[in-house]
Parts: C-alpha cells; sequence; structure tokens
C-alpha cells in the first residue's frame, strides 16, 4: 500500500500542484435549461393525383373481387358448315365425297423441304433433313450398317463423318 503511495506522491511532484490545473482549466459548460419539446411536426402534404397508396391494399381488394366471381362457363362448341360433313349411309361411298374429305384433309402453308441425299460410304446413301444440313449443321442417322455422325459446312457440303459402334 505504501508503494501505491509513493507512485501518487511521485506523480503530484512531477506534475506540480494538482491545485493549478483545476485552476488553469475552464470548468465543463453544463447546459443551464433543458432543450425545448419539439413542436408538433407539420402534417404531410397530400399525395399529388395520380399517386398510389397502399398498393397492396387495392390490389388485394381487386384480387379478391377477382377469385369472389364465379368462373365462366366453358365455351360452347361451333357447329359450322365448314367442319359438318354429311356422310352417306355406310356402304355407299362416291368419289364426290371423297373428293371433298381429300380437299378439307389439305395441309395449308408451303410444304417441307425434301431431304437432302448424303452418301456416307459407298454404297451407304443416307437422307438427311434440310434443317440439319443448313441450320443445325450436325446429324446423327441411324441405318442398318450402323450408327453416324455427319457435320456440315454452311454451304451443305458434308465436312465430317464417324461411325459410331
Amino acid at each position: 500500500m505504501s508503494e501505491q503511495t509513493d507512485i501518487i506522491q511521485a506523480i503530484n511532484e512531477l506534475l506540480g500542484n494538482p491545485g493549478y490545473w483545476d485552476e488553469a482549466l475552464p470548468p465543463h459548460p453544463r447546459p443551464e435549461k433543458p432543450p425545448p419539446t419539439p413542436a408538433i411536426p407539420p402534417q404531410p402534404r397530400p399525395p399529388k393525383v395520380g399517386t398510389l397508396i397502399q398498393r397492396s391494399d387495392h390490389v388485394n381488394r381487386r384480387k379478391q373481387a377477382i377469385l369472389l366471381q364465379p368462373p365462366p362457363p366453358p365455351p360452347k362448341r361451333r357447329q359450322g358448315a365448314a367442319t359438318h360433313v354429311e356422310r352417306p349411309p355406310s356402304g355407299q361411298t362416291t368419289e364426290s365425297t371423297a373428293i371433298e374429305q381429300s380437299e378439307l384433309l389439305m395441309p395449308a402453308g408451303p410444304l417441307p423441304l425434301p431431304p437432302i441425299l448424303v452418301q456416307v460410304e459407298p454404297g451407304i446413301i443416307v437422307e438427311v433433313p434440310h434443317f440439319a444440313v443448313h441450320v443445325s449443321r450436325r446429324y446423327k442417322p441411324r441405318t442398318a450398317q450402323g450408327r453416324w455422325i455427319l457435320r456440315f459446312s454452311r454451304t451443305g457440303q458434308l465436312t465430317y463423318r464417324r461411325r459410331l459402334e
């Protein structure tokens, strides 16, 4: 304990008179009055025309209204004259009905391009779709002799062929 008092005395001797520092430094300023109570904040301005407030509320109300409505009835089938073809009694087919049916079954639009014949090996010719030659530029045909990998150039010429085991 005496060591602590010796240390404190040594510090006081080095610093000089400790009362001097209390006189030299001004005391900390203390607030005399408490801060005034804040005034009532002004009310917020009303939103501009077209501003949506509480989006979730009006969206939820709209969804609820839609979900509470009964579902509409399914669409009825139309029976038009173009789709309905009168059939003759069974066993009595005529040429006119066969022609009418074939006209109804004709595809609309352009015909697909014909396949391209490619000789993989002498004596082995494979039909390759036009898309495979000119767009995807690769094709894997299966023949009786085995499977093949074919690749084509931009001009549609066979550039690579390999037989898969």
